[in-house]
């Protein structure tokens, strides 16, 4: 009985020394690999040549970006006009200059009250707008990141309700001047597009034709999603009612137009390499 004891002590004094001897051998081998942090908390190296190209690529950009303004715009407008007819939205050119000097967008319908919103459909927005405010408070899991977004476009939503069952022949914008001034906002951010990469982008080593390249890409995006972001809007009102313009404008305006260059921004700055801050 006590060799067996002996044999079982001697067993468990082996696998323990084995067990240490393979914990040893793990902490020395992860003692020699160099993980290294990631990019985001790797301090940057900023070369002189990095900070010319963050100073002059905004500068160069946004210069040809004002002076294409014109183009842009009529650009714009003629797409808007093109897709118009196959939509049934009677968009047309003004026959007098803006204070830009182009000729803007018009809309038979604009200037009497054509979609000012019935009682109708004032009362079904209402119903609409209280059921999903009252139906983001039990928006859980999957759906909680949308919670917020609902109650800002209800509130908004409300607000125009109110204004509208109040006073709505004061209210002072029309589907033309609204498509009009979407169309300055999709501008500015595509002007301001390339100081908001300077900060972030374009500092990182990497070579210009790459930066140039993407930023190519997010530009054209922006400049191609403005004008059938228009259409949709315009679309809307003109089938159902201005009464939806200050959420259109607010929320699916400028606010729309910088999350999609975020998103942009997102996926370029995701596609760079690990060594883009040595």
């Amino acid at each position: 009985m006590p060799l067996k004891l002996f044999d079982v002590s001697a067993q468990i004094k082996e696998q323990d020394r084995t067990f240490r001897t393979v914990i040893e051998a793990a902490q020395k081998a992860r003692s020699q690999i160099k993980t290294r942090p990631h990019r985001a908390l790797t301090p940057l190296t900023l070369t002189p040549y990095l900070r010319l190209q963050a100073v002059l690529l905004p500068v160069v950009l946004c210069a040809l970006l004002y002076v294409a303004k014109p183009i842009l715009f009529d650009l714009w407008r003629v797409i808007i006009l093109f897709w118009s007819t196959g939509l049934h939205l009677p968009f047309s050119l003004a026959s007098r200059l803006n204070e830009s000097g182009q000729f803007g967008l018009q809309l038979p319908g604009d200037l009497d009250g054509g979609q000012w919103p019935a009682r109708n459909t004032l009362v079904v927005t209402a119903v609409v707008t209280a059921l999903a405010f009252a139906a983001s408070f039990r928006m859980t899991r999957a759906t909680f990141p949308l919670k917020y977004p609902v109650q800002i476009i209800c509130v908004i939503q409300a607000v125009a309700l109110l204004y509208f069952w109040w006073t709505p022949t004061t209210f002072p914008y029309n589907i033309a001047r609204h498509s009009e001034e979407l169309m300055t906002i999709g501008y500015v951010v595509i002007l301001i597009a390339p100081v908001m990469l300077a900060m972030g982008y374009y500092i990182l080593n990497l070579s210009l034709w790459r930066k140039v390249f993407n930023t190519a890409l997010i530009l054209g995006f922006l400049m191609v999603m403005v004008p059938y972001q228009i259409l949709a809007q315009a679309l809307i009102m003109q089938h159902f009612s201005i009464l939806f313009m200050p959420v259109l404008y607010i929320c699916f305006g400028a606010v729309f137009d910088t999350l999609v260059f975020v998103a942009l921004y997102s996926w370029v700055a995701s596609n760079v390499p690990d060594n883009a801050t040595v």
